[in-house]
């Protein structure tokens, strides 16, 4: 615990101009108070008994200032940053100064799905001393976690294009005032991505993170455990700050805006996370959300088009699809969790074509998978294998998914007509469409899926057209069969103190409950 006698002079939380906020406090400033510093966060309490508290969890920074600066009138995220980093450039003389800032997320009424703000309180020191009381509120708000470089990859052409527009007037103001080192690179192609985590040199970073959607997030996670040194590149901590059009790894960590996850990667803390492997034609591919087939993948690239048209693109591309829906034929594979370890082969024995990425220990053998006890050689309309529960940020696919639950949900109709495949997708951020007949779901260690071509006829035979592509995390790879199989917690990736994935389910039985 640490404790000073302060000077608040202003609290632009308090100003009855921010963005809706419920202003904590209407002292007029500037206000003595008592500061408290202490693993909950930072709090002072003024002579008539007001207490102002500010969460630990939300505490981005703290800082030394030369001199009193101008009151901020706004919660806004980058014109609070802009003026907190004037203040802190223009700190001339830091070691005799009583004046300092405090950075903190301030939540929308709380809520972590609503446009956050930026909140920022400028503080006199009367005792301590302004660089005693920054030091105690870094220590307690868990920051300087990441001690050396961060990887900062950007996609400035993906998504909704504003990746760039992100990174500098949210990501890179809040990591300066974090004190973050920043290696700043921007993908120029496909797979550029994958080539810089291959060749970086481990040593010199804490953390490699990507502004952009699932794609360039995926090339990060490939490039990592395709690596001849995977087994340490797989310990790098990585993260995402979402600036795609569907942005389901955000969604997932409970990060959708970019205040909150840029404040997950300042803090530093991690979880274990599966990733799953593809094995096509003896060429492997590692990936973090998800495997699509038929009609997801059928709306996914063909949803391209409408990438003008931000998260709806996803909708009005399937709309379109459904209203002429394809019939494909297959063969499916499926080792069920509870039934894979009989099928399991040692590290030893498990042939790869190279050394490089986690050990397959029941999809390395191109003929293993035809004693699983699984077999359906049917027609698909749909086909859905992910390892998280979100396959968008609008999605839910699969409630019951965690990041590190050692599986995968395969979920997929043989029959479904335009009619039903329009109520599968009418509420798609409740999950209620695992309660139709027509939708099927396995928890699987391993899959293997051959595509057989599409057809226009519900036989998927008559006509048969060649499929051309399969869908993995937003990635085209060719409709050539693949074998999938699950890695148990192979990465760690920068999560939030409050991400609570039981909440999915939680959200999933209530619309269940309601419907």
């Amino acid at each position: 615990m640490f404790s000073d006698t302060v000077i608040v002079h202003w609290d632009n939380e308090a100003s009855p101009t921010t963005l809706g906020c419920i202003p904590s406090t209407r002292s007029i400033y500037p206000v003595e108070a008592d500061l408290n510093v202490s693993e909950n966060g930072v709090s002072w309490t003024t002579a008539t008994g007001n207490v102002i508290n500010i969460q630990a969890t939300f505490i981005f920074g703290a800082t030394v200032v030369s001199n009193p600066t101008q009151s901020v009138r706004t919660l806004h995220s980058s014109a609070v940053l802009r003026r907190g980093l004037e203040a802190i450039q223009a700190n001339n003389a830091p070691g005799n100064s009583s004046f300092w800032l405090l950075h903190a997320v301030e939540l929308s009424r709380g809520r972590k799905d609503k446009q956050p703000g930026i909140r920022q309180i400028l503080l006199q020191s009367k005792n301590a001393g302004a660089r005693q009381c920054v030091e105690a509120v870094i220590a307690a708000a868990g920051l300087g976690q990441l001690s050396k470089k961060i990887l900062v990859l950007i996609n400035p052409f993906g998504g909704t294009k504003k990746a760039k527009h992100i990174y500098e007037h949210v990501v890179q103001p809040m990591f300066q005032i974090a004190g973050l080192k920043i290696d700043l690179h921007e993908t120029q192609a496909t797979e550029h991505a994958t080539e810089i985590a291959r060749t970086l040199p481990l040593d010199q970073y804490s953390a490699a993170i990507t502004i952009s959607g699932d794609g360039v997030f995926h090339e990060l996670i490939n490039g990592l455990l395709t690596r001849p040194d995977w087994e340490q590149a797989r310990t790098l901590p990585v993260g995402i700050v979402g600036s795609g059009s569907a942005n389901a790894m955000s969604k997932n960590l409970d990060t959708m805006f970019p205040e909150l996850a840029a404040l997950s990667v300042i803090k530093g803390q991690t979880r274990p996370m599966d990733v799953f492997s593809v094995t096509q034609n003896e060429t492997v591919m590692y990936s973090h959300l998800q495997l699509m087939w038929a009609l997801l993948a059928d709306v996914d690239f063909e949803s391209e088009s409408y990438r003008w048209m931000g998260g709806d693109r996803m909708t009005v591309a399937a709309i379109i699809r459904i209203l002429r829906l394809r019939t494909y034929h297959g063969k499916l594979y499926l080792l069920p969790v509870n039934q894979a370890d009989q099928y399991r082969k040692s590290p030893s024995s498990s042939t790869q074509p190279s050394a490089l990425g986690p050990p397959r220990l029941y999809t390395s053998d191109p003929l293993q998978h035809e004693h699983w006890p699984q077999i359906i050689s049917t027609t698909f309309t749909y086909f859905l294998a992910t390892n998280l529960p979100w396959i968008s940020s609008d999605f839910l696919a699969a409630p019951s998914s965690r990041l590190a639950d050692g599986a995968l949900e395969v979920v997929y109709s043989e029959t479904m007509s335009s009619v039903q495949a329009l109520q599968s997708v009418a509420d798609p951020e409740s999950g209620k469409y695992l309660q139709f007949p027509f939708i099927k779901t396995s928890r699987v260690r391993a899959l293997v899926l051959e595509p057989h071509g599409w057809s226009w006829n519900k036989d998927g035979v008559t006509d048969r057209k060649e499929d051309k592509w399969l869908d993995v995390s937003g990635e085209k790879i060719s409709a050539s069969p693949v074998r999938v199989e699950v890695h148990p917690g192979v990465m760690n990736v920068l999560a939030p103190v409050w991400l609570d994935e039981d909440e999915w389910s939680r959200h999933a039985h209530k619309a269940k409950m309601t419907a």
